[in-house]
């Protein structure tokens, strides 16, 4: 049976974040992946923590990630929220702990 790229029922993405901490992984999956679903699934992290507990998001350079002249949601969520978000180098997953 050869592979097909034709997906008539649409595709699924995963958002996860791994806590170190606590050796625990969360996931939510969406049926798009932009920059407001990105931005939902932040505020549920942030919703795990007490709002005093500063938390780090470490993300990879997928466009809904970013933080843009046009959409600065993500940036000004986080500064109010008490979240520093980072981001890995270009190329270089191996930095990312989820990917593994």
């Amino acid at each position: 049976m050869r592979a097909t790229y034709t997906r008539t029922q649409g595709v699924r993405h995963l958002f996860a974040a791994l806590d170190l901490g606590k050796d625990k992984m969360y996931g939510h999956v969406k049926k798009r992946k932009r920059r407001g679903e990105f931005l939902e699934f932040c505020r549920y992290l942030r919703s795990l923590y007490p709002p005093d507990v500063r938390i780090a998001i470490i993300c990879d350079n997928f466009s809904p990630h970013l933080t843009t002249k046009k959409d600065k949601r993500v940036g000004q969520w986080a500064e109010a929220s008490n979240v520093e978000i980072a981001y890995t180098p270009t190329n270089s997953s191996y930095l990312n702990r989820i990917e593994a």
